[in-house]
């Protein structure tokens, strides 16, 4: 039987370099984030009942979802957002949930990775063989989202204090993959991480 195995960490972490490794290593790799794309495609049911909730005027002319227009909605009213999660959020989890069975009934032995941002805030962790946490020193991190973002010092702090603490999902976790130095100690844990998976 095939093994899932969740995998998290804080913004700016570096969860995307780490998927890459573990694909370049014979993992197989899936997002979080594709599948909430996925669930709001032109003529998905996901998409239906957000326009019904909201209004054609969160499409774009092709009838793709426009995030942008949806966003200041949701963004500036925290009772709109509430009702968004609650349209997506369900189908969200029954897919990835139905992802991760299918995957357990695979018989090649694989390991998967499945990234997902809310992994412990969504109570994710009861689907997968085992989690694993990308953690990051905190001033790493700030520097890392700071450059990447092209943030004020403050505006990245903002987002980090926004999510979960680094140091929470590092005690929650299973497995903790270290990502505050270079790119080769990041490939040498990983290669360990995965003998022992």
């Amino acid at each position: 039987m095939s093994k899932v195995y969740g995998l998290t960490g804080g913004i700016a972490a570096g969860k995307t370099t780490v998927l890459e490794i573990f694909k370049e290593l014979g993992c197989n790799i899936y997002d979080a984030d594709q599948v909430a794309r996925d669930v709001v495609k032109p003529g998905s049911i996901g998409l239906k009942k957000i326009t019904k909730q909201f209004s054609k005027n969160v499409l774009l002319e092709d009838g793709q979802l426009n995030r942008k227009k949806l966003g200041r909605i949701v963004f500036s009213d925290a009772r709109q957002l509430k009702i968004l999660n609650s349209i997506t959020g369900p189908i969200i989890r029954k897919q990835i949930v139905d992802m991760i069975d299918k995957m357990k009934q695979d018989s090649s032995n694989t390991i998967n990775i499945f990234e997902i941002q809310l992994l412990f805030e969504s109570s994710y962790e009861k689907y997968f063989n085992a989690t694993i946490a990308v953690y990051i020193e905190p001033e790493v991190q700030l520097t890392r989202l700071i450059k990447r973002n092209n943030l004020s010092k403050q505006a990245a702090q903002d987002k980090i204090d926004a999510q979960m603490p680094m140091e929470g999902k590092k005690r929650l976790a299973d497995y903790v993959i270290d990502n505050s130095q270079d790119i080769d100690s990041l490939k040498v844990q990983i290669s360990k991480l995965l003998k022992q998976l």
